[in-house]
């Protein structure tokens, strides 16, 4: 016979729309639905209250099927009420709250609670019902009668990222009064779940998926095509089924690829969503998770992030004992041991190490687990600081698929040892499926196959299957393909188990073969996260330096003075900042609702930090252990120059720096255009908050309002405006460096401002800081490679040098920034602040300060300048010896942090790295006895065995090229406090 591939596959679509579907569920019974819309503004409220169990018992109206139910962001509870009748299969509550068939987790869900207030099921476009008899029925909630009562937690968030995407919305606040109800309540009734018709659906899924994937040259096409032109001629579910079953029991081949299938559900701690919101969806994609194991004994669910096992801990007891018991069987795998997945290029190193350390504490606590696989899907790069930080935690193993959005080059392997920027090796994974929430789908699978770029010393990858960003995780339907492709020609051998199994067996696999990449993982993509919604970036950077200098004077008075260490506060604070660095919250790519919070909550950290510092003395700034005191900046000697002996800046009628000369050496710095606050139009093709594309530094727009000149006591002051913005730049000088303060009224939309530096600098490459060292990146455009580095990230300095000169810029709060070759020397622009439209339409509008330095130097004189910059002013502080110092004997290393140990036995805990990637021999002064032990970064001794470079040798420190090392310092008896 003649068989038409492409009408049989039209064929098979339409049947299972039409005719199966439609059959999963036979309607049975109605159901009577009454609605309490919570009060006031609609926030969130406990489920007692809403149940009745605590205070007013609230007032259920009836809604009927057709009616709203909620204002965008509101929240509504269904109390739905019925009687199962009696059936031979499962009865099923389905609900349809006005769902998209598509964006799981992103817009409307709810969550099913029993009258007692516990938690049973939730909803979403995909999992719309609830199991009322039958196997994985809810507990406890139907009656001897077969009555029962059911109430749902109905979550009205708005769809944000729709069709199509990236639409200017002011859905990322609340709406105003008299705006349309998003959702209408579709559905709502009892059916008879039928098991054969869901089998039959998952079977033809599997065959129909896999046809597209098989090559019409093989049998094994025609085959599977005969098999469900078969199935599509039966005339029942059985016989459609055995139609199928010869080519489904078909074993994969001997050489077939394996994939280890993990149950995940990547939960955006925040995003197109407020943090309330998440903690509502965390429950929600736990109850579900935990209903399925139920009915499947394979299901193993991968789940990061501490601060979310918390929220559940905190806001549903009785379902955090449940995850607990699965957690102690295996079957829920806590991992990532971090409080959150953070951003993994603009934390400082301190702040990595406090992702860690709070996170694996939490799960040793509440789990007793560690985590031995780094987990981080989604952020937007990751440092070359990383390698070594996972392996000095316990890590083994590092887990991402973010690079493969990449935009330019196609990243050369799947599996293979990242060798950091020290020299540490991690062995790292990315799931070839370039996804972190796959569906198990045949097309899925064999993309991950093709994909898969190790094949030449491995036949083995991972599979993350769930619903993600918004939550959801796996379902039933998920669970049956797996089971289906587990050994089927034609497909990878899928099997369901932990992603530690299969970090593990790769490990064993591979040997001593993985290929290695060397530096840090450059996201070719979303580069403009590293600017938007500055606030974020400079609330993020002024806690951390504030925790630094509250630590360190905390300690000193501990060790001297015996005075109390405010453990307590700090772990506050500190989960705070580490809550706040999520990879959707200090990159600036979530809605208004998030970072207006977020602004609130840096302003309320800095006031509660400040608090926990001493009272006395005069204005200062901690820097290197020692007390600085601000000194008023020399006063120009002439209209418009600077001048104190050091260095002679001269600024023009423009606002430009004409000259910046090092009096030292003679040596010019400045290029024409110093100075210039460079105008861009900045309009992404998509992912407006996210992306900074080629095409927007191609379009400088130039600024032609008026400009001032304004020469003062202590500087020269530079005010100009461009339409409804206003800039001002303040120049004057500290020492060996010329300090540029700019202000900001920022009015623009989809506009771009950086600050140029261009210097008398050649180079073909630049030096920018990272967590604990420097990376070298180029200022060419030579490779593919090297022209996608056109945005990059720097933390607190930028380095260019050439024999005799040394050119440093320092910033205090921003991240992106571009260095590129230019006629005669280097071009150094920071990028100031974007104006995108989506998800936030206001971004960064309103007044910003930006603190920026320039000075000739050698890099470790940048180093310190940036600690100068960077360190918070204080009220009143009073000078304090150091209470610990390096002796160098050689190279470069510095103290980065001084604290009391976590377990709060008293000792004191140092942080120290070498600085300019080479080695260092150095000692530790102590002011006070102690006993000196190292130690990885959770502050655990060395285990036997240890294969990663010590530093302490005796009384001597011996550090490798960015090598850090943790130092517990045990006071002695007459020491102790």
């Amino acid at each position: 016979m003649h068989l038409n591939s492409s009408t049989v596959l039209a064929r098979l679509q339409r049947v299972v729309r039409d005719r199966i579907r439609p059959l999963s569920h036979r309607p049975v019974a109605d159901v009577s639905v009454t609605a309490w819309r919570v009060d006031g503004d609609g926030e969130p409220v406990p489920a007692a209250r809403a149940l009745g169990l605590t205070g007013e018992r609230p007032a259920y109206q009836p809604l009927a099927v057709g009616d709203t139910w909620a204002p965008a962001w509101g929240t509504t509870w269904l109390r739905v009420e019925g009687r199962v009748p009696s059936c031979s299969s499962p009865v099923e509550l389905v609900l349809d709250l006005g769902w998209f068939d598509h964006s799981v987790g992103g817009h409307c869900e709810g969550l099913a609670y029993r009258p007692d207030g516990v938690p049973v099921k939730a909803l979403h476009p995909r999992n719309g019902w609830v199991r009322l008899t039958g196997p994985g029925a809810a507990p406890g909630v139907l009656a001897a009668d077969g009555s029962f009562t059911l109430y749902v937690e109905a979550a009205a968030n708005p769809l944000l990222l729709g069709l199509p995407p990236f639409v200017e919305t002011t859905l990322g606040e609340k709406p105003g009064p008299g705006e349309p109800e998003p959702y209408r309540l579709v559905a709502a009734w009892l059916g008879e779940f039928s098991p054969e018709v869901f089998e039959l659906l998952r079977d033809l899924e599997a065959t129909g998926d896999l046809l597209p994937q098989l090559s019409p040259d093989e049998p094994r096409y025609w085959r599977v095509l005969r098999a469900v032109e078969a199935a599509l001629d039966a005339t029942g579910v059985a016989e459609a089924r055995a139609a199928l079953a010869g080519v489904l029991g078909q074993p994969a081949h001997a050489t077939a690829h394996r994939m280890t299938a993990v149950g995940h559900a990547h939960i955006d701690s925040a995003w197109l969503w407020p943090l309330r919101e998440t903690r509502r969806k965390v429950a929600r994609t736990l109850t579900n998770v935990l209903a399925l194991m139920e009915t499947d004994p394979d299901l193993v669910y991968a789940m990061s992030s501490a601060q979310q096992f918390a929220w559940v801990q905190e806001d549903h007891p009785e379902l955090f004992e449940r995850v607990r018991e699965r957690v102690a069987q295996g079957r829920i795998v806590p991992v990532g041991g971090m409080w959150v997945e953070s951003d993994a290029v603009m934390p400082a190193g301190e702040s990595l190490v406090r992702q860690i350390s709070y996170g694996q504490r939490y799960f040793a606590e509440a789990f007793g687990h560690h985590s031995e696989v780094v987990w981080l899907p989604d952020s937007f790069g990751y440092s070359g600081a990383w390698p070594q930080l996972a392996r000095r935690a316990g890590y083994r193993w590092f887990l991402t698929q973010k690079i493969s959005w990449n935009d330019a080059t196609v990243f050369p392997h799947h599996t293979f040892a990242w060798e950091g920027i020290d020299g540490t090796r991690i062995l790292t994974h990315f799931p070839p499926s370039d996804t972190y929430a796959a569906e198990v789908t045949a097309a899925e699978l064999r993309h991950a196959v093709t994909n898969f770029r190790d094949k030449a010393i491995s036949s083995h990858s991972l599979l993350l299957f769930g619903y993600g960003d918004g939550g959801g995780g796996p379902n039933r339907e998920m669970l049956a393909r797996a089971r289906r492709f587990h050994d089927l020609e034609g497909a990878p051998r899928v099997t369901l188990r932990g992603p530690e199994d299969f970090f593990a067996e790769a490990e064993a696999e591979i040997g001593d073969r993985a290929p290695v990449w060397v530096g840090e993982l450059y996201l070719e993509l979303h580069r403009g996260t590293l600017t938007s919604q500055i606030a974020m970036k400079q609330g993020n950077r002024r806690a951390e330096a504030l925790l630094r200098t509250v630590e360190h004077l905390a300690t000193v008075a501990a060790v001297r003075d015996g005075a109390a260490y405010p453990y307590d506060e700090l772990d506050e604070a500190w989960r705070t900042v580490l809550l706040h660095q999520f990879h959707d919250i200090l990159p600036g790519s979530s809605i208004s609702w998030v970072h207006r919070e977020a602004r609130e909550t840096y302003a309320r950290l800095d006031t509660r930090l400040r608090a926990l510092l001493p009272s006395r003395g005069a204005p200062g700034r901690l820097v290197g252990g020692s007390v600085l005191r601000d000194s008023p900046n020399e006063a120009p000697v002439a209209e418009g120059v600077l001048d104190n002996g050091i260095l002679r800046a001269v600024i023009g009628p423009d606002g430009l720096v004409r000259q910046l000369t090092d009096l030292r050496t003679g040596r010019e710095v400045a290029l024409d255009g110093f100075g210039t606050l460079a105008l861009f139009r900045d309009e992404p093709v998509r992912w407006d908050a996210w992306d900074l594309d080629r095409h927007v530094l191609r379009n400088p727009v130039p600024m032609t309002g008026p400009v001032t000149v304004e020469t003062t006591g202590t500087g020269v002051v530079v005010n100009r405006r461009h339409g409804d913005s206003a800039f001002t730049t303040t120049y004057a000088l500290s020492a060996d460096r010329l300090d540029i303060t700019v202000e900001v009224d920022w009015q623009e939309r989809e506009h771009l401002l950086k600050l140029s530096f261009p210097v008398a600098v050649r180079t073909l490459r630049a030096r920018y800081e990272t967590q604990y060292g420097a990376i070298e990146r180029p200022t060419h455009e030579n490779t593919l490679a090297d022209e996608a580095q056109y945005e990059v990230c720097s933390h607190r300095w930028v380095h260019v040098g050439e024999p005799g000169l040394g050119v440093g810029v320092v910033n205090d709060s921003t991240y992106g920034c571009d260095v590129r070759r230019i006629p005669g020397g280097t071009e150094i622009r920071p990028t100031l602040l974007r104006a995108p439209r989506f998800p936030d339409p206001d971004t960064d509008r309103g007044r910003h300060t930006f603190r920026f330095a320039v000075l000739a130097g050698d890099e470790s004189r940048t180093r310190y300048a940036a600690d100068e910059l960077n360190a918070p002013l204080l009220d009143a502080v009073a000078d304090v010896a150091p209470l610990l110092s390096i002796d160098l004997e050689s190279g470069a290393a510095v103290i980065d942090w001084v604290k009391l140990a976590d377990d709060r036995g008293g000792d004191v805990v140092v942080r120290v790295h070498e600085t300019l990637g080479g080695q260092a021999r150095a000692r530790l002064e102590t002011g006070f006895a102690a006993t000196v032990t190292e130690t990885d970064l959770l502050e655990r001794p060395l285990p036997d065995g240890y294969d990663l470079p010590v530093a302490l040798a005796g009384e001597r420190l011996l550090l490798g090229p960015y090598q850090i090392a943790t130092l517990r310092l045990s006071p002695t008896p007459s020491e102790e406090y």
